[in-house]
């Protein structure tokens, strides 16, 4: 899906490092090509993964955290 999952992670972690999602932190998260709403959940990635990241249920929490 050309998701920069790196870049994903790097938002999700900032932003849940707070009580509410920093405007700046979402203002960037959203300047993003693609973000995670678009992962369709295959879990491809995952076997890719070097640190073992459950990244589809990541991409999904971090959809629901800003809300795209």
């Amino acid at each position: 899906m050309d998701i920069d999952i790196a870049m994903v992670n790097k938002f999700y972690d900032l932003a849940t490092a707070y009580a509410e999602v920093p405007e700046s932190v979402a203002e960037h998260y959203k300047a993003l090509k693609h973000t995670a709403s678009e992962c369709i959940g295959c879990r491809g990635c995952e076997s890719r993964c070097p640190f073992g990241v459950q990244i589809a249920d990541r991409m999904k929490a971090t959809a629901e955290l800003f809300g795209c």
